[in-house]
């Protein structure tokens, strides 16, 4: 007897484990990275001040676009008005400061979303040495004035041209279809040679 309830006991914890295996947790994990490390492998570096934050892209293209007031910069092509991206979950270690909070933000030059949606950006992680700080280390040296404007003016120009041609191919689609419909109509109703 004590065989069979070795046995069953046995096969009712495999079938527990079966339904109650927890699924794998993915969490970030970075090595420890000096400033002057952060800067040499960022291709931007600067001091902003958080100004709003969105959610983009879908599944696995998720990320937050990070938009930052830009008052300093030490290294790269960075607009006053400057958008940042960042992986959205947390095994991709993305960054997500709170808006009105001042950052030293070292990111790299990447593609972010796909197809269509695809535009070329900074991007960062909670990897890249960000420091939530106004104060900024001795090792960036001198700061510049950002450049006048917004990062992403390109992007959001290419978004108004997609949406008008859009508009414009369905007002087209409709014209033809209330032009064809026009001229059945006008066929059936009026034929040579009928009488009234």
């Amino acid at each position: 007897m004590t065989r069979v309830s070795l046995v069953l006991a046995a096969l009712l914890f495999a079938a527990l484990g079966v339904v109650v295996s927890p699924a794998p947790a993915y969490a970030c994990s970075c090595k420890g990275l000096s400033t002057s490390r952060a800067v040499r492998n960022a291709d931007a570096v600067f001091r902003g001040r958080v100004t709003a934050k969105e959610s983009a892209g879908k599944r696995d293209e998720q990320r937050i676009d990070l938009r930052f007031e830009v008052d300093a910069v030490y290294k790269g092509t960075v607009y006053l008005d400057q958008v940042v991206a960042s992986p959205k979950d947390s095994a991709g270690c993305g960054l997500n400061p709170g808006t009105g909070t001042t950052w030293i933000i070292f990111a790299v030059e990447g593609v972010e979303g796909a197809g269509d949606d695809a535009v070329s950006r900074l991007v960062t992680t909670l990897c890249s040495g960000n420091l939530p700080t106004a104060s900024a280390p001795a090792v960036l040296g001198e700061p510049r004035r950002p450049l006048d404007g917004a990062s992403d003016r390109d992007e959001k120009s290419t978004q108004m041209d997609r949406r008008l041609t859009h508009g414009l191919a369905i007002g087209g689609i409709g014209l033809l279809f209330v032009g064809a419909v026009s001229v059945m109509a006008f066929a059936v109703l009026w034929r040579p040679g009928r009488r009234s």
